[in-house]
């Protein structure tokens, strides 16, 4: 079942229940209020005739219409308008009847009352000619007196007031449907939009046309959200095929060379063994560009989440030691740290010493030889200063891009995605990296993290 007949049903629902409950209580209220007005009406001409005696002046009488009484015990009942049956219950239990066609039949509750041994009722009976009201009330001297209105034309009209309210109760039933379901189109109708556009990304892939969003309701949201996603989709598109157009190409000059280099091994048997080690060495060579440059594009293309990895309180300066010291090693050049007030970070190790190491290298690729390489620690920040030439300003906006190489550095052995591994790493971790040049000449790159004890006190 669709949304719009979920919700027209569900107001139809709402408005049979709010009109049936409506229709019911004005039914029971009607019937309590006619009731209520017909037992006060027994009641006023039951006091009535009960303060009548035999012996009563008769003068007052004469101006009304005789009433035919069947016996001396109704002597005292005067005129009955505002009764269709009046019988006296006498102590013995005999019934007289004094008005109407009806002879109510009488229970042991009708002998007490006339007995004197319980207050007056009111009461339903049934009898050949309909239901009667009929009030039970004791007289002075002895004796009851029943007073009864009959109910058939009472319930003539409630008849015809259930009718009524029941046609006024569906009347309010399908109009709640109808307008339930002009309520669901329109609700409806951006939902559909959204459907249709989903519908048309999965089939053409076709991620570039947004959705037009109106309103600031939920349905305003979710198109918001929507087209949100859809643009990190298609931007996320993009860099994988930047990526992929930008890793063939820097791919190609290495592949070329070894190409040609085998070829001419295959071709030139009687090679001297200087030349042929030094193709050999250049083979060598570009094949270990290939395996760096393959294992970081695996690492930028691998989309990695910190949500599975353990976030520790990490020391910037013990973590930068070991780094420096394989470095000074590997290269023989002095790297320094300058611990300024560091303090604990918020991250994971294994990523943040990759950062680091990728940034020593950086400096060692692009700075002269036997040059020192300064890290500077302060507070939650570090950064790598070397002593060369350091960035031109055309290239500073450009050096944390993937494959993006300055032109005095492309000469130089490398793939371009040391630091754009650096910025992708620290993103996630919710820092910024910096790049800029010494006032003392060469580069200065580095980052910021967030620190742990900021982290733990929110």
């Amino acid at each position: 079942m669709s949304l719009r007949w979920k919700i027209s049903l569900g107001m139809a629902l709402i408005a049979a229940v709010v009109a049936f409950a409506g229709a019911i209580g004005a039914f029971v209220t009607t019937d309590v209020q006619v009731r209520a007005a017909i037992d006060e009406t027994l009641r006023s001409r039951a006091d009535e005739l009960t303060k009548r005696g035999p012996d009563s002046d008769r003068r007052s009488d004469r101006r009304r219409p005789v009433v035919p009484r069947t016996s001396t015990a109704c002597g005292f009942i005067g005129p009955t308008t505002d009764a269709d049956v009046v019988q006296v219950i006498a102590v013995d239990g005999t019934v007289t009847a004094c008005s109407g066609s009806t002879a109510l039949e009488i229970d042991r509750r009708d002998l007490e009352v006339a007995a004197g041994k319980r207050g007056s009722y009111i009461d339903d009976k049934r009898t050949d000619e309909g239901d009667f009201r009929v009030l039970t009330i004791s007289r002075p001297g002895g004796g009851g007196v029943q007073v009864g209105r009959n109910l058939d034309e009472t319930d003539r009209v409630f008849e015809g007031l259930g009718k009524r309210l029941m046609v006024i109760a569906l009347i309010g039933i399908l109009a709640a449907a109808a307008l339930g379901w002009l309520l669901a189109r329109r609700i409806t109708r951006p939902i559909d939009r959204l459907r249709s556009a989903a519908q048309h990304i999965a089939e053409t892939g076709d991620l570039a046309t947004p959705i037009v969003s109106s309103g600031h309701d939920e349905v305003g949201s979710l198109a918001t959200s929507f087209n949100s996603m859809v643009e990190a989709l298609d931007t996320s598109r993009q860099q994988q095929q930047r990526l992929i157009s930008d890793a063939s190409h820097e791919m190609r000059t290495p592949l070329t060379s070894l190409r040609t280099n085998v070829e001419l091994l295959q071709r030139a048997a009687d090679l001297p063994l200087a030349d042929r080690a030094e193709v050999l060495s250049d083979i060598r060579y570009e094949s270990e560009e290939l395996t760096t440059l393959l294992s970081e594009l695996v690492e930028l293309a691998t989309d990695h989440s910190l949500v599975d990895e353990p976030l520790n309180a990490v020391d910037l300066v013990e973590l930068t030691r070991p780094v420096a010291e394989r470095a000074t090693r590997r290269s023989g050049r002095s790297i320094v740290i300058s611990d300024r007030g560091s303090v604990a970070v918020r991250g994971v190790s294994s990523q943040l010493e990759r950062v680091i190491s990728n940034l020593v290298d950086n400096a060692i690729k692009y700075s002269p030889d036997g040059s020192e390489i300064e890290i500077v620690i302060e507070a939650g920040s570090l950064e790598v200063i070397d002593h060369g030439s350091g960035f031109a300003d055309d290239d500073l906006p450009h050096v944390f891009q993937r494959f993006y190489r300055a032109t005095d550095a492309r000469a130089q052995p490398g793939s371009g995605l040391g630091l754009a591994i650096v910025e992708q790493i620290v993103q996630r971790h919710g820092g910024s990296v910096t790049a800029a040049n010494s006032t003392a000449g060469g580069a200065v790159v580095g980052f910021a993290l967030p620190v742990w004890a900021d982290v733990r006190e929110q």
